[in-house]
């Protein structure tokens, strides 16, 4: 969650301080990283041409902080193993209590009181602005990092253990390698194929097919949609990207633009829109100015036809969801689904391995299940060309924090390397599946294989294309302090308590907010050609 999460998925992981992680570093699998030399501590005169650095003799902790469900069984067992393998380096799994929340504010707090405490390796999608964090000094730029080579993966380089297709993510708006991507996450629907049977229902592919097949529901003891309303955003962006895309390329970092950086944006000269490729975005790199300056000057219509159309859906779409679904929270909406009480369940694709654990344990009280993407509409509409994309991006994205001490920093780089490899990620990814905690979505490490049944499950969030997000901010903004009343209007007006023109325009509201802080916040001129 790149970027939001999953949001969740949010989608849904270095070298200022690493440039002890010599080429030399560990020619053959297996060889001890504490014990390479030079790396990270004291200069060789010091140390002595042939000896080993000191400080990489010692024995010490590295924390890699993490929340509950994320691979976490199966992370503890990689660390204990990678312990034994390197026993100067003891590897801690610290599972962060108390929700989504909790975690950026256990590392914010820790690096504000000066880092020392803070954990060496960090879901960086969790934690906000990855250039922000980067510019800060909480972030370890992995520039140099990911061009070293993985002695436990071959001696591939690390970007190279990496599918290529997503190392853009990667990169920080302004050119900084600040995370690696371990898996894809995606968003679609769930649905029960034994009701569906039982009613002589097919799969929807289309949004009237759907309604159809809701209102058909409606009509029998069974809850048509269950809805968990944290990953409504997802949906909403979904139809933002669907009607916005063509004015993405005015957004992109160009020659001539303050933030421009040619290794890093020049595929942006050659990014052209087109309806029918859905790819036409990939690799691009956006100016968060000149999104401000968009929405400043109007040029997106967050009350315009397409919006009226999209919203719209979304409320008659809630008059299908369980009862209560304002403050249903994300375990109860679930239960809904595995009890059989809801036929439809929309939701992300981290939960196809929870999916798999209870049906094994409801035994022959399961039932079969699939999954299917964002529908299209029945007859094409302008307002909305081409194809909707789906969400399919980065989901757990690895980095290191950027303590002072490199050697520190070295060896979380190392533990980094060891779970990135093909054969280590391979047994988390089975690991996490058996003990029935949630992978996040398919691999992005190269080499790693699912079984099929989970590959014909994750099917329903495999997209053609991907998501964009540079316009979402302009129609549903992001402020954290702007949350409880965005939703109470949101919800007011799905329930027919405010008419769509007054929901529309409150709407507006809270978008002038957010443009108004984030120039505030970045100092903006509003000219990208001047930086800030």
């Amino acid at each position: 969650m790149k970027k939001g999460w999953l949001a969740i998925v949010a989608t849904g992981l270095i070298l200022l301080v690493l440039a002890g992680c010599s080429s030399g570093e560990k020619e053959n699998k297996g060889t001890s990283a504490s014990a390479s030399s030079g790396a990270g501590g004291p200069s060789s005169d010091q140390a002595g041409p042939d000896m080993p650095d000191p400080a990489s003799q010692e024995k010490r902790k590295i924390v890699f902080a993490t929340v509950a469900g994320y691979y976490t069984t199966a992370l503890k067992e990689a660390a204990a193993d990678y312990t034994k393998l390197n026993p100067q380096t003891e590897v801690v799994i610290d599972v962060i209590a108390g929700g989504g929340d909790a975690y950026p504010v256990n590392f914010n707090s820790k690096m504000a009181a000066g880092g020392k405490d803070a954990p060496d390796i960090i879901h960086t999608n969790a934690i906000g602005d990855l250039a922000d964090n980067i510019e800060k000094g909480w972030f370890a730029k992995l520039n140099d990092f990911v061009n070293e080579p993985n002695p436990y993966n071959d001696g591939k380089t690390v970007f190279e253990g990496i599918d290529p297709a997503y190392h853009a993510y990667s990169y920080s708006r302004n050119g900084d390698v600040g995370l690696l991507p371990f898996d894809l996450v995606g968003t679609g629907f769930y649905y029960n194929k034994d009701i569906f049977a039982e009613l002589g229902l097919a799969e929807p592919k289309t949004w009237e097919e759907l309604f159809d097949i809701l209102e058909q529901l409606k009509q029998t003891s069974y809850i048509p949609l269950a809805m968990n309303v944290d990953f409504l955003d997802w949906m909403e962006w979904a139809f933002v990207d669907w009607s916005s895309r063509s004015l993405y390329p005015e957004l992109l970092i160009q020659p001539g633009d303050a933030r421009y950086d040619e290794k890093v944006h020049a595929a942006n000269k050659d990014i052209a829109y087109s309806p029918d490729d859905l790819d036409f975005d990939f690799g691009a790199a956006y100016d968060p100015e000149k999104t401000v300056i968009m929405g400043k000057e109007k040029k997106y219509d967050n009350q315009g036809p397409a919006e009226q159309k999209w919203w719209n859906i979304l409320q008659k779409l809630a008059g299908y969801y369980q009862p209560g679904y304002q403050t249903a929270d994300g375990p109860s909406v679930y239960s809904l689904f595995v009890a059989q009480k809801a036929a439809i369940y929309w939701s992300g694709s981290w939960e196809v391995g929870t999916l798999l654990d209870d049906q094994q344990k409801l035994g022959d009280r399961g039932f079969q299940w699939g999954t299917f993407k964002f529908p299209e509409f029945a007859d094409p509409d302008p307002l909305f060309p081409g194809q909707p994309r789906g969400i399919l991006v980065p989901g757990h994205q690895i980095g290191l924090t950027a303590k002072k001490d490199p050697e520190q920093v070295r060896r979380a780089g190392d533990f980094v390397k060891y779970l990135f490899s093909k054969d280590v990620a391979q047994r988390i990814f089975e690991r996490t599946l058996e003990v029935g905690e949630f992978v996040q979505g398919p691999s992005l490490i190269v080499g790693v294989q699912l079984q099929d049944d989970v590959n014909s499950y994750l099917a329903g969030f495999k997209v053609a294309g991907n998501l964009g997000y540079a316009i979402r901010d302009l129609s549903v903004a992001s402020i954290a302090d702007q949350k409880p009343a965005w939703n109470a209007n949101r919800f007011d007006f799905f329930d027919g308590k405010k008419s769509l023109k007054e929901f529309l325009a409150e709407k507006a509201t809270f978008v002038d907010k957010y443009l108004d802080k984030q120039i505030a916040d970045n100092q903006y001129d509003l000219d990208p050609k001047t930086n800030p």
